[in-house]
């Protein structure tokens, strides 16, 4: 491999591109951290964001509309961790735990039912996408 290629525009690009929604969920971590509650689920919470947004710009064709969903979708989760942590005082990672279980299973299986199409959405019109 030529070093000249791993300095290329594209590769730029990709970390660009790939490490922004780490980055965003660090973020998200940090704050709930300074907030005195322990976050393991964001990635359940991220998951089930991009499922709802991903599905609601599919069946609408508004890209706004799954932007709408994908929020209300994670603050659902966000609210049911916080009533599982600090209103009947659980074990947060236990809390966090059970939220990325619940995501990784329900978006496959409200996928299929949806979509029939083996746990996914559908590819986006040009419509239900930014651009």
């Amino acid at each position: 491999m030529d070093l000249l290629n791993l300095f290329d525009l594209s590769v730029l690009d990709s970390t660009v591109r790939f490490t922004t929604p780490l980055l965003l969920a660090c973020l998200a971590g940090l704050f709930s951290e300074r907030a005195g509650i322990f976050d393991i689920g964001l990635e359940g919470k991220m998951l089930f964001a991009a499922f709802f947004s991903a599905a609601v710009a599919a069946l609408t064709g508004s890209v706004w509309l799954g932007l709408l969903a994908g929020i209300f979708a994670s603050l659902l989760l966000s609210a049911l961790h916080g009533i599982a942590s600090i209103t009947f005082r659980g074990n947060q990672l236990i809390s966090g735990v059970a939220i990325n279980f619940l995501a990784a299973g329900l978006t496959v299986l409200i996928a299929q039912d949806w979509f029939q199409q083996g746990g996914r959405t559908p590819s986006l019109l040009s419509g239900g996408r930014f651009e």
